[in-house]
């Protein structure tokens, strides 16, 4: 509807006239804006804050936004069939059950399981104790302690070998495996040894005035000596032993052993040869009581030597 001018008041007495036109102005101005105000908000009613009757019918006919009758009576039917199946079907907060209806847990299901103390069982369906955990890993604290000490003392004693094999002239290290310090051990400098008899080589005085004399020799080594221990003895020809022992030779020197009535043996001349050695062996005459008339004989048996 659109608004109407007012008819103003026209008088002869202008001052009245006023007084009575000024109101309706200012009337007709209010219209005017009432009407441009609702005739925005026809045009633009969310942006005046006001809902179109559009939207309240869309929203009335939203069923998404209302609980129909038909929802409210499904979810009347979920609560009742819910309680049902509770009061059924669910246990009471205080229950208890038989053992034989609890299922026993293995590596492949769950389910119960039985405590158990010991450290050494196999059991798959039970479970440690925190008492037998301990055990175990006290055990497995002294075992790692043990093995640690283990290795120090290991490691110690590869030192020690390193440095015995460099002692005798090899070539070793504490850093080697055990394999390493082993060749190192084959392969160290060592001395030969050889041993024979000579079967009781003997040699027997021309006269009881001289003395036994014999040259021993040996040619059936790999290598020449430079030390000779040979077992000796000294009887007279009617078999009394005076002296019975092992003299050294060496390259260096002679030896010479004594024995009953200060009779002697002598070793001297140790040669090295080819394959071996040879010595010279000579003893005194038979020193016995006066008047004694015995003649030496010298015997050689066992006989060792050292490169």
């Amino acid at each position: 509807m659109a608004i109407k001018e007012p008819r103003k008041f026209v008088t002869t007495d202008q001052g009245h006239a006023d007084v009575l036109n000024i109101p309706i102005t200012t009337l007709y101005e209010n219209d005017q804006a009432l009407a441009a105000q609702i005739e925005n908000i026809k045009n633009d009613p969310a942006g005046n804050d006001i809902a179109s009757k559009a939207a309240l019918d869309n929203h009335i006919s939203d069923t998404n936004l209302h609980v129909t009758a038909a929802k409210q009576a499904t979810w009347n039917a979920a609560e009742g069939n819910a309680k049902k199946y509770t009061e059924q079907y669910a246990a009471p907060k205080a229950h208890t059950h038989l053992a034989s209806d609890l299922p026993s847990a293995s590596t492949q299901a769950r389910g119960i399981v039985q405590l158990n103390t010991s450290t050494g069982s196999t059991a798959t369906d039970q479970a440690a104790t925190p008492s037998a955990v301990k055990v175990a890993n006290d055990r497995a604290n002294e075992a790692y302690s043990r093995a640690d000490q283990a290795f120090t003392q290991a490691s110690d004693l590869k030192s020690k070998v390193a440095n015995a094999i460099t002692g005798k002239g090899g070539s070793a290290n504490s850093g080697m495996t055990g394999d390493q310090l082993a060749a190192a051990v084959n392969s160290l400098p060592v001395k030969r040894f050889a041993s024979g008899t000579f079967n009781g080589q003997s040699a027997t005085a021309p006269n009881y005035s001289n003395g036994a004399a014999m040259t021993l020799s040996v040619n059936s080594m790999t290598f020449s000596p430079t030390r000779v221990f040979i077992r000796l003895r000294l009887r007279d020809n009617s078999n009394v032993l005076y002296i019975e022992g092992f003299a050294v030779a060496a390259i260096s020197g002679n030896i010479t052993m004594y024995g009953r009535f200060n009779n002697r043996i002598s070793v001297y001349n140790l040669t090295q040869q080819a394959g071996g050695f040879s010595c010279t062996v000579d003893t005194s005459r038979i020193l016995d009581y006066a008047g004694s008339s015995s003649v030496a004989v010298v015997e050689a048996y066992e006989w060792f030597a050292f490169e």
